[in-house]
């Protein structure tokens, strides 16, 4: 199947897996999956692209793998799928990280869905709960940034081109011949 198909296959399956679900905020759950599957910073293939769009389907829906593969959808999706498959009850937060690192299709991916849900514009009242939450996911884009700049370097190093451009100062008003210092999805 060609990867324009598995992409029309891939939002046909999400969007009926998450029909009649809301974020907090009150969008359709389908917006977030859309804004991650879009996120250029990250997204560079249709693959992964397809991966974005369907990253929270078996996790979050009955749906399970054998379901997306008896709809046709491709085994390097589903692979990218795996890692990015949370098993809450079984294994850590901190762990399933650490294994999405092993796949630089699943952490490109994660990356995207962490920005969105870092998006503070998408929560209607920040909550302590949301916080802490903020705070893992920081964690999280942290490992993930530092794994691409240690074993994929040239992603890393297009990651940044992208991002830095868009960084504001955290002080404008800096006397002048002072360099700013700008705020960074990595650690410093």
């Amino acid at each position: 199947m060609t990867n324009n198909k598995q992409l029309q296959l891939a939002l046909e399956i999400a969007t009926m897996a998450h029909k009649n679900v809301q974020r907090r905020n009150g969008d359709p759950y389908i917006f977030h999956v859309l804004r991650v599957a879009n996120n250029s910073t990250y997204i560079r293939t249709k693959t992964q692209k397809a991966a974005g769009i369907l990253h929270d389907v078996i996790e979050d829906t009955p749906f399970d793998e054998e379901f997306l593969r008896q709809q046709g959808i491709d085994d390097a999706i589903l692979e990218i799928l795996r890692f990015l498959t949370h098993d809450k009850e079984t294994i850590t937060y901190e762990d399933y990280i650490a294994h999405i690192c092993q796949n630089v299709d699943a952490m490109l991916v994660k990356l995207a869905d962490l920005t969105d849900n870092l998006d503070q514009g998408t929560l209607p009242v920040l909550t302590e709960r949301d916080i802490e939450r903020f705070k893992t996911y920081k964690t999280a884009q942290q490992t993930i940034m530092e794994t691409l700049a240690k074993e994929h370097p040239s992603i890393f190093q297009e990651i940044l081109i992208d991002v830095l451009p868009r960084l504001k100062p955290r002080d404008s008003r800096l006397p002048h011949g002072k360099r700013a210092q700008f705020s960074s999805p990595t650690h410093e």
